[in-house]
């Protein structure tokens, strides 16, 4: 099969496109065909060397897949050959899904529904897990309150704004130049995130301060997001690789003397990825939730695929079209 790899850690040039043996999936694990894979910023981060996947090198990177299952361990007896399925958070403790096949972990695969492209499965998978569980099992977000979404139109940020905006919470985007589309997302208001004053600008927008902040770029925004903070309130920093710097005197006074910053792994988190997934595919299917994709490649182009997700703007999901 073919497959991406990286044999040394560094840029998107390392990425190459090698021929490699079809896996045999293991007792708990499925093979699935890859018709779609996502390519995100950890999948980058990774490739790097900012975490070492189990394997080592060479290894085959990427987080979400979505295809059919082809073949079935003994012991995954929840799957069927012919199976539409999707899921996130692999490319660490196994293969990934820049591959045209991958022999996934059973717990970490939820049902296709029919309704729903694989394109669209693969590019939902890790934006709307980890916005799920920012949102909902980190942040205790609740009808009535008032959500905070850093980065509405990026990847996570565009599907937070509608689980939020569907949880029934009151919904604050930021967003540079992208005001229509986030609001069409459910949210309430959109505030552009430059300039001194982007804290004033939120809480005129809501009419007073945040219950939940769900904060994809904590290093630059820490301080607004405190200081919008409703008392009691709630951050959640989703894996930041800069420095996050907080004024210890000023966090002990006044309204956020109360704060509670919480901090969330995007991927060691596979025993939720599953349960998520099988609630974000019905959704999918019946328009409840949407998924944007700003750019398609093929496979072969997985390295130009890196270099546009890291690229400032951009505007929901970039996918690989595998088959």
């Amino acid at each position: 099969m073919k497959a991406i790899r990286y044999h040394e850690h560094g840029d998107a040039d390392v990425l190459t496109v090698d021929d490699v043996p079809t896996p045999e999936p293991g007792p708990d694990e499925v093979l699935v065909r890859i018709h779609a894979a996502s390519v995100n910023p950890i999948d980058t981060y990774v490739r790097e060397g900012g975490v070492e996947p189990a394997g080592g090198l060479p290894h085959v990177g990427g987080a979400d897949m979505a295809g059919v299952v082809e073949t079935v361990g003994d012991d995954a007896e929840e799957f069927a050959v012919g199976d539409r399925v999707f899921a996130t958070g692999l490319g660490l403790f196994e293969a990934g899904s820049y591959a045209e096949y991958v022999a996934a972990p059973a717990e970490s695969l939820a049902p296709l529904p029919d309704e729903v492209s694989f394109v669209e499965g693969a590019a939902a998978a890790m934006a709307f897990a980890t916005a799920w569980r920012g949102l909902v099992h980190r942040g205790d977000l609740a009808v009535g309150d008032t959500c905070l979404v850093q980065g509405g139109a990026g990847g996570v940020g565009h599907a937070a704004v509608q689980i939020a905006a569907h949880a029934g919470a009151t919904v604050v985007a930021t967003a540079s130049g992208d005001e229509e589309f986030v609001r069409s997302l459910g949210a309430d208001a959109v505030v552009d995130y430059g300039g001194d004053d982007a804290a004033d600008r939120i809480r005129e927008a809501v009419g007073g301060d945040v219950d939940v902040v769900l904060e994809t770029h904590a290093a630059a925004n820490v301080e607004t997001d405190l200081d919008v903070l409703a008392r009691g309130g709630r951050i959640v920093v989703l894996g930041e690789e800069a420095p996050i710097r907080i004024d210890p005197g000023a966090s002990m006074t006044g309204k956020i003397a109360d704060a509670d910053v919480r901090f969330m792994s995007i991927m060691a988190s596979r025993d939720d990825q599953r349960p998520i997934l099988e609630r974000v595919g019905p959704r999918l299917a019946d328009g409840t939730f949407e998924v944007e994709i700003e750019a398609a490649y093929p496979l072969e182009a997985a390295a130009e695929a890196q270099r546009h997700v890291l690229s400032s703007g951009s505007h929901g999901k970039v996918v690989l079209e595998v088959a």
